[in-house]
């Protein structure tokens, strides 16, 4: 009777949630890459301009799919007052 108390202890921490995963590191360094630079020559030419603008689209849609499959991690492991865009 003596380990009655323990063994009530174990079993409410048994129904704790908890998880050991993190999330995947690509992630983290994807939602915190640097935005592109504009090279010197934007100004005086259109296709730099154009690589440009597809760079901070490739750049701006990384971002955007990391900071998604984040909150989605988060989402699951229960993290209290998330919600996560449905797009």
């Amino acid at each position: 009777m003596k380990h009655l108390p323990a063994i009530a202890f174990l079993l409410l921490l048994s129904g704790c949630k908890t998880t050991d995963a993190w999330p995947p590191r690509q992630d983290l360094v994807e939602v915190t890459a640097v935005k592109p630079e504009p090279p010197a020559d934007i100004l005086t030419d259109p296709a730099a301009g154009d690589r440009y603008d597809s760079a901070i689209e490739a750049w701006g849609d990384g971002v955007r799919a990391a900071g998604m499959r984040l909150c989605r991690f988060y989402e699951r492991t229960g993290m209290p007052a998330i919600s996560c865009p449905k797009d």
